[in-house]
């Protein structure tokens, strides 16, 4: 493989050629590398993998918020208290220059910033000094629209919470991020597809989203990984996205146990996405998680650890409190 990606048939779209400990390493630097060892058709094929990550979260978002949105309209909200609501927090999610939050327009001048770049570098009519420049703007702009991103969802199902009571965002998960779910992690039904097959497809794609979630203590998007005979464990310290979240932000965490976030108080309702898609709903779907979930936990005054994900090589080394975490019960092996 002589570039920087390549397509996989296990994946079933281009990736970031390289083994686990390659992909663990933030695209943003492997950008930077490129530029200035003045590889510029490298650097641009990864300043299009940047966006190309990037989308996934921004798709994710723009679905689950209009998703939110129907959720609370059916619960009976009226039209004008979420117009209202919509108003305050595009007002406390001000961008640095002062507009207040609309996505759109921001992700289309993003998309724009990068096709310019990525064809300045091909036609080597940019200098590895001003390139870097410009590509640490690039992933400053996308850093302030993920993190708005994500802020705006934890605000709506800090509104569900708040109008409906603390299990409707239970309900509010299992309604809006069916459909999603469906589509996103059918891949690892192990109905269809024997769970060995699964591996490869399940790790890179963690990978990839929290690349895209530029996790990490320099908001890069380096994930700490560690394998283990029968696991890797994936660390996000901090996850760029619910890992920002404290109750002190305004938006809420769960007071009570709950199946949908593993039974633990403290868990932002926002990180509870990750107990729901990735362990709950898959093993009530075939049986198995597709990775377990220990989020940050916030409460008693200590500081949240690091979110940790594990991917198991083998459903049978899955522990038992894996399923009763989210109420269900282990399978007999």
């Amino acid at each position: 493989m002589s570039g920087p990606l390549a397509w996989s048939e296990a994946v079933g779209k281009r990736v970031r050629v390289g083994d686990w400990p390659e992909q663990a390493v933030a695209t943003t630097r492997r950008v930077a590398e490129a530029i200035r060892a003045e590889r510029w058709e490298e650097a641009a094929q990864l300043v299009d993998y940047f966006m190309e990550e990037a989308k996934v979260c921004h798709v994710v978002y723009r679905t689950w918020s209009a998703g939110f949105d129907a959720y609370l309209r059916r619960r009976g909200l009226r039209e004008d208290e979420l117009a209202a609501e919509r108003d305050r927090l595009a007002r406390m999610l001000r961008f640095p220059d002062g507009a207040p939050f609309e996505p759109s327009g921001r992700w289309s001048d993003l998309g724009a910033r990068a096709g310019r770049l990525a064809n300045e570098l091909r036609g080597l009519e940019v200098g590895a000094e001003a390139a870097l420049e410009r590509f640490d703007a690039l992933r400053e702009a996308w850093r302030e629209l993920h993190d708005r991103w994500a802020d705006y969802q934890a605000g709506l199902l800090t509104l569900v919470a708040d109008r409906f009571g603390e299990a409707a965002v239970g309900d509010c998960y299992a309604e809006v991020l069916e459909p999603y779910l469906a589509e996103r992690y059918a891949p690892f039904d192990t109905r269809r597809r024997p769970y060995a097959e699964t591996l490869e497809r399940n790790l890179y794609i963690a990978f990839e989203s929290m690349r895209a979630h530029l996790v990490g203590p320099e908001r890069m998007g380096d994930v700490g990984l560690t394998e283990h005979d029968d696991r890797w464990v994936l660390e996000f310290d901090p996850c760029g996205s619910g890992g920002r979240h404290t109750p002190a932000d305004g938006f809420a965490v769960t007071r009570e146990r709950h199946d949908w976030a593993g039974n633990r108080r403290g868990v932002c309702l926002y990180c509870a996405h990750c107990v729901v898609a990735l362990q709950k709903w898959p093993i009530e779907q075939w049986g198995t998680p597709v990775r377990v979930v220990d989020p940050p936990v916030h409460g008693d005054g200590a500081e949240p650890g690091p979110c940790r994900w594990t991917i198991y090589k083998d459903p049978g080394a899955v522990p038992a409190e894996a399923y009763r975490s989210v109420g269900a019960e282990p399978p007999r092996r």
